[in-house]
């Protein structure tokens, strides 16, 4: 592995803020339009729909939204990401190595239907000690995912450490 890598594991944040942006945009214009027109009832239901989608949103702003930044021999640097104007969730600031404890790897087997074929994923991370936040490194395949994390675990000569998420669980359905 080459240090320094620079990384942006919240390019699929960025998209989907984007995408979300432009969905509430167009719902904006809906509503005023339908004010504009007088049909006060549509827009007001429109209004109070769109309120609490909004409240529901804000709840998502609370995920990790990956991290942006540079991974060198010492430390890591990531920067804030912003999308038009809204700032992601991501950690922020510079971080001696000697801060995170090891590489984790965070491994998601995603069954859309029984027949289908499984989208497997895995986050690459830097587990932080306490007072240092998780740095997402990588989003990828879990294969490729598992080749990366133990080249990093080696090059910066931190344990490999697989990553539960609190409250997922894993069902494989077999016919």
């Amino acid at each position: 592995m080459n240090l320094p890598l620079d990384f942006n594991s919240a390019e699929p944040w960025t998209r989907i803020v984007k995408i979300a942006l432009t969905v509430a945009a167009v719902y904006a214009i809906a509503v005023v339009g339908l004010f504009v027109k007088g049909n006060f009832v549509g827009g007001a239901f429109l209004l109070l729909f769109g309120l609490a989608f909004y409240a529901v949103l804000r709840r998502a702003r609370r995920v990790s939204m990956g991290a942006a930044g540079r991974l060198t021999a010492s430390a890591v640097t990531v920067h804030p990401v912003r999308v038009w104007g809204v700032s992601l969730n991501v950690p922020s600031g510079e971080f001696s190595l000697d801060r995170f404890s090891a590489v984790g790897l965070v491994e998601r087997i995603v069954v859309v239907r029984p027949a289908s074929i499984p989208k497997n994923t895995a986050i690459v991370q830097l587990l932080g000690r306490p007072g240092t936040p998780n740095i997402e490194v990588m989003i990828d395949d879990i294969e490729k995912a598992r080749a990366f994390a133990e080249e990093l675990s080696t090059a910066l000569n931190l344990e490999l450490t697989p990553v539960t998420v609190p409250g997922q669980t894993i069902r494989r359905y077999t016919l």
